[in-house]
């Protein structure tokens, strides 16, 4: 077996996240040597970080985000010192390594109009060199997101690219792997959230809830579908 990032030398943030514990043991398949700190070891928003690395980096997956859509819109402060002071940390270890930067960012960024999270993961994009770096817009979901224990409503009509968390997870590194750059789109063919819902619980009764009957505080992208890269 061909390992195609053999000897690279990579950290990640947020590695202990739901897109992180799936990303990393892709890594070390693909032969990478791994750094994967915790919240505590790494805090992102410090500069200088303060991080004891064992081997100077070749690449930094930033994946460690505030996440929380509806909450950013009251937590503006705690979102924007995460998704943009963090990814600002981030970039200038990043540059003062030498090393090159893959970008989590979100297909919530081509939605209009964006909400204080989709802003703040737009305003991230900034800080990642366009022509040697990569930012990766992309969504995806756990896979007991709907089902027995999860939720049974899901919002309709929404079109995405977003998929399983697994399943985005493997493109990624896929990405790394080819060594791409500038943004890239990630995720699998248009289809509704209904869609990807009954896909893994044809079983359980999900009812479609329109969106428009919800007071959520913010607003919800109705399509954020992308001319997909992978």
């Amino acid at each position: 077996m061909i390992q195609r990032l053999e000897g690279k030398h990579i950290l990640i943030s947020g590695a202990y996240g739901r897109l992180g514990k799936e990303i990393v043991p892709l890594l070390k398949e693909e032969g990478a040597i791994v750094m994967a700190p915790s919240r505590q070891e790494w805090d992102i928003c410090l500069h200088p970080c303060g991080l004891a690395m064992p081997s100077t980096p070749d690449i930094i997956i930033h994946a460690a985000a505030y996440t929380d859509v509806p909450a950013a819109e009251k937590e503006k402060d705690a979102c924007e010192y995460i998704n943009v002071i963090g990814t600002k940390r981030v970039s200038k270890l990043a540059h003062s390594l030498n090393a090159k930067m893959v970008y989590i960012s979100s297909d919530y960024v081509n939605a209009t109009p964006m909400g204080f999270y989709a802003f703040t993961k737009k305003a991230g994009e900034y800080f990642v060199d366009g022509e040697n770096d990569m930012v990766i817009r992309t969504s995806f979901k756990p896979r007991d997101m709907w089902g027995e224990d999860g939720l049974r409503q899901v919002f309709h009509p929404v079109y995405t690219n977003a998929d399983w968390t697994d399943v985005i997870a493997y493109k990624i590194v896929e990405a790394v792997c080819l060594d791409l750059s500038g943004t890239v789109n990630i995720g699998t063919p248009r289809k509704t959230l209904y869609d990807l819902a009954y896909s893994a619980y044809e079983d359980v009764q999900i009812v479609n809830v329109e969106v428009a009957d919800k007071k959520l505080g913010y607003t919800y992208p109705r399509d954020t579908c992308m001319d997909l890269t992978i």
